[in-house]
């Protein structure tokens, strides 16, 4: 299923204006500068959802490196959840991470937070608050600038991160 056809099913109706921006870049160098300003209301611009999908997939792979494109091994979240990455890295996904939480609070934190339904921040939410990956996560949430990125972020931490 795409993307952009789960959005319509949670409530979220998406705009379909055409947008010649390409996806923001995400480096651990330069900071993201998200395309929404706060909580997404019911309508969000389509483009703006697929530039955030594409900076966080971009801002995921680059924190975990390769054993990122295998996350739905077992075995490979088992040895990612004991281990820490670069904190830039992390730092730099956290930022994503709050920018994608503006759009992921208003379908109950499904679209990418959830450890069910969402991806790619639902490797966290899966893994006990304990391993260090996790912690190494919600402490780079923790350091975001005070705002509705934080929050959003905390929010959908609390709500569907497994205990």
């Amino acid at each position: 299923m795409k993307f952009s056809s789960v959005l319509p099913a949670l409530g979220l109706a998406v705009c379909t204006a055409a947008c010649s921006q390409e996806a923001p870049q995400v480096t651990s160098t330069s900071a993201f500068v998200c395309p929404v300003k706060g909580v997404a209301g019911p309508k969000v611009e389509h483009q703006a959802v697929i530039d955030i999908l594409g900076a966080l997939n971009k801002a995921f792979d680059a924190a975990l490196g390769p054993d990122g494109k295998h996350v739905d091994q077992p075995k490979v979240v088992s040895k990612l959840a004991a281990t820490r990455v670069d904190e830039t890295r992390m730092a730099a996904l956290a930022d994503v991470s709050g920018c994608a939480a503006l759009i992921d609070v208003r379908s109950s934190c499904s679209l990418y937070y959830d450890p069910e339904l969402g991806d790619p921040l639902s490797v966290f939410m899966g893994m006990k608050k304990s391993a260090p990956l996790r912690k190494q996560f919600e402490a780079a949430i923790a350091r975001l600038p005070d705002g509705e990125p934080k929050r959003a972020a905390q929010s959908c931490i609390k709500l569907v991160g497994h205990p």
